[in-house]
């Protein structure tokens, strides 16, 4: 796995290109050749705007970024590996999209029907979301602050050519943790946690405890 840190320029372009983060998540997926699996995550810094990305081969940013001039500085890239054991104390970050599926019933087999996912606003059901997401993921939440950022309302366009309208729940998690099952912990870094990653969502970093 691989990490790279973008900081923006401050032209009008990178401004509106970096509130689009579906966008974001196009020009970036231009790096990867046929291996187009990231997680990335938009974040302010004293440097300016800046997108850590997540990716699982040495990423070719130029083949994003040469003809489309919005880097400050050139990309900071390195390889990452989590030297994880049980019981070990980490500080995180998490941006998410914490949200539930309702259930209306079951057809005919017994099958779910209407199985659609709602987001969660409220700050006790988005820690609760945590919980869970942790317990399957090989850790436990131990201290967390949550910022509730404002929704992610983007317009994407299906393969038929129609535009579809959708809003996100977004939330920042940001304390400590305590790894239960680090095989776990590692596949969940890999795959990002909970859902619309293509929207700069499910990005865990780790770092020492604070």
């Amino acid at each position: 796995m691989y990490l790279s840190q973008l900081i923006l320029n401050r032209s009008r372009r990178a401004t509106l290109w970096s509130a689009r983060p579906y966008r974001v998540h196009q020009r970036l997926c231009m790096a990867c050749g046929d291996d187009p699996r990231l997680l990335f995550r938009i974040e302010a810094t004293p440097q300016g705007v800046a997108i850590l990305a997540q990716t699982h081969h040495p990423p070719d940013w130029g083949a994003a970024f040469d003809a489309f001039p919005v880097l400050a500085v050139e990309p900071r890239v390195k390889p990452v590996d989590w030297p994880l054991r049980e019981g070990q104390l980490l500080s995180f970050r998490l941006r998410a999209n914490p949200t539930k599926r309702l259930c209306h019933g079951r057809d005919g087999k017994g099958r779910p029907r209407d199985n659609v996912r709602v987001p969660l606003y409220a700050e006790e059901e988005q820690r609760a979301w945590l919980e869970r997401k942790g317990e399957a993921a090989g850790f436990c939440p131990l201290r967390v602050m949550v910022r509730r950022d404002a929704p992610v309302i983007e317009t994407v366009r299906r393969a038929n050519g129609t535009t579809h309208r959708i809003t996100l729940a977004s939330a920042q998690f940001d304390g400590l943790l305590r790894v239960t099952d680090p095989t776990r912990l590692c596949a969940a870094l890999e795959a990002g946690i909970g859902s619309a990653k293509a929207f700069g969502f499910g990005l865990v970093s780790l770092g020492p405890p604070r």
